[in-house]
């Protein structure tokens, strides 16, 4: 599936394996993960994580983004929404969780909120949902700023792998 977003700065389009070197780094580099108290994935960890999200857009018809600079195509980061299954309760994993994760290079530029922008858009046109979820580390101010921006609210906290979050859902108008 060769869907392509662009916005002024960007280019989305669903994961691809070839995609792993440029990835990779990312999901190793544990300053990213640092507010969750995960130090990062292993490279079998990592290959693992690309292929479940390859692999979700052949099962469900959406899925997680990577985002590449317009000017170099430099890779920035994935933003998307998909099907997680965390086991947190129905009302959370029956819906569509969004995510996003920037490379350190890409921080406080405004790329997570320009990314998830166009990826929600382009959800909400596809699927026309009512309602989607996301599960944000309560200590991560970044992130709530940008689920805010998107019209998430916090609606209930929940601990995930010993990592206080808090749950929030944005309601889609149909």
């Amino acid at each position: 599936m060769m869907i392509t977003i662009e916005t002024e700065r960007l280019i989305l389009r669903p994961q691809t394996i070839t995609d792993f070197d440029v990835w990779y780094p990312m999901y190793a580099d544990p300053q990213i993960f640092h507010v969750t108290n995960s130090p990062g994935f292993t490279p079998e960890e990592g290959w693992n994580r690309i292929l479940r999200n390859i692999g979700h857009w052949s099962t469900f018809g959406f899925g997680i983004f990577s985002i590449f600079q317009k000017t170099d195509g430099i890779f920035l980061g994935e933003t998307g929404l998909a099907n997680f299954h965390r086991g947190i309760d129905a009302g959370f994993d029956n819906c569509a969780e969004a995510s996003w994760v920037i490379s350190r290079a890409a921080q406080s530029r405004g790329i997570a909120k320009e990314a998830a922008e166009a990826a929600h858009q382009w959800y909400v046109d596809s699927f026309a949902p009512s309602r989607t979820v996301c599960l944000i580390v309560k200590h991560h101010p970044a992130s709530i700023h940008v689920a805010e921006y998107l019209g998430y609210r916090i609606y209930d906290e929940y601990l995930y792998k010993g990592a206080e979050c808090f749950k929030l859902e944005c309601l889609w108008e149909k």
